[in-house]
């Protein structure tokens, strides 16, 4: 038998929902399985943030590097996205007028056998490619959100099934959510808007 909720009483980033002292302890297991999964996913969101102001109408920065492919050499421009052993490019063919987005890998063992350097997709302008490689990005943040929900999800249901599981997945759904869209910064202030809110009088 479900148990009779209790007055809840505990906010949670990035949601608004309010928890009780038992849904919060699920919350909290739930969230410490995904904190990693909702760390990995921050970067690549601060970074298509700023990439999605960017006005690629204006002239394309002066190359600052090139880098060789099997498919010849390429002109680095603009780094797109820079994360742990990984960095990102806008590239330009160095003898054409063809565009890429190029992965760039820091040298190890593996880069040694296969080469440090992969075009992830190819275009007639910088515009073209960083569009598209700016939804894949919005994609595959997509993708993490919901595979760390399922993580959370299986916590919440199997270790806690009396506590009102379907509020709390609701509010880590929401939480995982922030991160993928770029609200959680927003929505983390909001909620300390409230907090404060209530505590006055009148």
């Amino acid at each position: 038998m479900e148990k009779r909720e209790e007055n809840p009483q505990h906010e949670v980033p990035g949601s608004e929902a309010r928890l009780t002292d038992g849904q919060l302890a699920a919350y909290n297991a739930a969230f410490q399985t995904i904190e990693g999964d909702l760390a990995t996913m921050r970067p690549v969101r601060e970074a298509l943030s700023r990439l999605e102001h960017v006005q690629w109408e204006r002239p394309v920065p002066k190359a600052f590097a090139t880098h060789t492919t099997p498919e010849g050499q390429w002109n680095a421009h603009a780094l797109l996205l820079k994360l742990f052993r990984t960095e990102i490019l806008l590239c330009r063919k160095a003898d054409g007028d063809e565009w890429a987005v190029i992965q760039r890998l820091v040298a190890s063992p593996y880069t040694q056998a296969h080469g440090d350097t992969e075009i992830l997709l190819k275009g007639n302008g910088p515009r073209e490619v960083a569009t598209e490689y700016m939804g894949q990005m919005r994609h595959t943040l997509r993708f993490m959100a919901r595979n760390a929900e399922v993580k959370a999800q299986k916590i919440v249901w199997e270790q806690f099934p009396d506590d009102h599981p379907g509020k709390v997945i609701r509010a880590l759904s929401e939480r995982c959510d922030s991160v993928a869209e770029g609200t959680e910064v927003i929505k983390q202030a909001q909620t300390q808007s409230v907090r404060q809110s209530r505590g006055i009088g009148i």
